[in-house]
């Protein structure tokens, strides 16, 4: 019998940002995907997008969605949603980039943090956990 720590592997990606720091941004144990905490950076450019809280969840969400195609994840399958906001006046425009994302899905359960600092001086990160229908070929 296995255990999560044996189950547990590191998922790359080609469509979200490079890494700043050293962290694994998509993990898998058993049939659970945890997704590293996302600023909103465009993958293309690495640069933070302008706009403040509601443009970087914008981005957050979308790469979020560009992972989930990927891998060939249903964003039905999107547990958990945990969201760190430098900012409690932010929070009104974090909610509308996400109404906007989950307009026709169904979102996942979700908590709502208001922190001192984030990383890159961002607005908004999101990490994210999935229920994968099975061990994603890397």
């Amino acid at each position: 019998m296995s255990t999560a720590i044996e189950d547990r592997r590191i998922l790359p990606s080609r469509t979200l940002p490079t890494p700043r720091f050293r962290y694994s941004p998509v993990v898998q144990a058993g049939p659970f995907v945890f997704v590293s905490g996302l600023v909103g950076l465009d993958p293309t450019t690495g640069q933070l997008a302008t706009g403040g809280a509601y443009a970087q969840t914008v981005q957050v969400l979308r790469n979020l969605r560009a992972l989930a195609d990927e891998m060939g994840w249903p964003l039905e399958r999107l547990l958990v949603a945990r969201v760190y906001c430098a900012d409690p006046s932010g929070s009104a425009e974090v909610n509308r980039a996400w109404d906007e994302a989950f307009a026709e899905v169904e979102p996942p359960a979700r908590s709502f943090v208001v922190v001192s600092a984030l990383p890159l001086a961002a607005a908004v990160e999101i990490e994210f956990q999935f229920m994968a229908a099975a061990a994603t070929a890397a």
